[in-house]
């Protein structure tokens, strides 16, 4: 296998077509499927189920694309420590990300300083929260973008957004909704809850949300793989499930905001962390504009108090 066979199957996995991944991959698409074809023999099974309306992943695809992801990831920073050793004059900023980061807010907070400082280049690297705050806490990145928390370890944190969340019922089950598709909190608290693992953040704030409550989280006892696996389990029947606004992979699938209850919007918050002290200059008017100027370009777009 070759590194640009991986990078079509991410790119297929991305767009959900061979015909926009082709484009995205800058080859033809005889040269993409062929490329594909390849890489599933090396593996020993297909990664994709090709149909005349969509593309989707196989079980076995679905099961290996982390660890392709993993290993593109891996290129990405070869590349990058060693521009950096060989450039140490160029200025970087290191940013992981959560998954469950918005795409859209994230270019929303970093494009204005990419603009202002040119002479900057901005490297983001998304991965679960505990390889994170692992590469953060061995001086890898320089910035952590996740869900937020209580403060742990030596860092300084600033908010940037938080977005509502919102249920997904279980298959065709109406819940007792109030107003226009809002739920109480109180109840769906008996549902039984399809969850992705406990790495991103969701499972985390989830969990939290119901302690805050003071009720019992009846968790599924397999995992999704993904948000869009979640949703298509919690349309099958499978359990229901809670997702972030930005997440919601299908605008025509029954989702509902929740109150807890005092009435309010139930919200998921997200911070920016990095180190208390030791960074160049650079980074420190990053860090700056994370704290004066992503406040005011974020606001009014999730104004519901968020929970704790």
């Amino acid at each position: 296998m070759n590194l640009s066979q991986l990078r079509f199957a991410d790119a297929v996995a991305t767009t959900g077509s061979f015909t926009a991944a082709a484009a995205q991959c800058c080859v033809t698409q005889p040269t993409l499927s062929n490329g594909l074809a390849q890489l599933e023999d090396e593996l020993g099974g297909r990664l994709f189920l090709r149909t005349t309306r969509k593309v989707s992943l196989t079980p076995f695809g679905t099961h290996v694309l982390p660890y392709l992801r993993e290993v593109l990831r891996a290129q990405a920073t070869l590349v990058q420590q060693a521009q950096a050793f060989l450039r140490p004059s160029k200025r970087l900023i290191r940013i992981g990300t959560s998954p469950l980061v918005s795409s859209h807010l994230l270019r929303l907070m970093v494009e204005p300083f990419r603009v202002q400082h040119p002479e900057v280049d901005v490297v983001l690297r998304e991965m679960n929260m505990s390889d994170l705050q692992r590469m953060l806490q061995d001086g890898l990145l320089d910035f952590v973008f996740g869900v937020g928390h209580e403060k742990k370890g030596p860092w300084m944190a600033a908010a940037l957004y938080h977005e509502p969340l919102l249920f997904i019922p279980s298959g065709t089950t109406v819940p007792k909704v109030m107003g226009a598709r809002m739920v109480q909190l109180k109840d769906i608290a008996n549902e039984t809850y399809v969850m992705v693992p406990d790495a991103c953040g969701l499972a985390r704030a989830t969990r939290a949300l119901f302690r805050s409550h003071r009720r019992t989280l009846h968790e599924y006892s397999g995992e999704a793989m993904s948000y869009q696996v979640l949703q298509e389990w919690a349309a099958l029947g499978i359990g229901a499930a809670i997702v972030p606004q930005s997440k919601l992979a299908n605008r025509r699938q029954a989702a509902f905001a929740i109150t807890d209850k005092h009435g309010q919007e139930v919200t998921i918050r997200f911070d920016a962390q990095w180190p208390v002290s030791g960074q160049a200059p650079h980074l420190q008017a990053f860090a700056n504009h994370l704290r004066t100027v992503v406040p005011a370009l974020v606001t009014g777009l999730h104004p519901a108090p968020t929970i704790e």
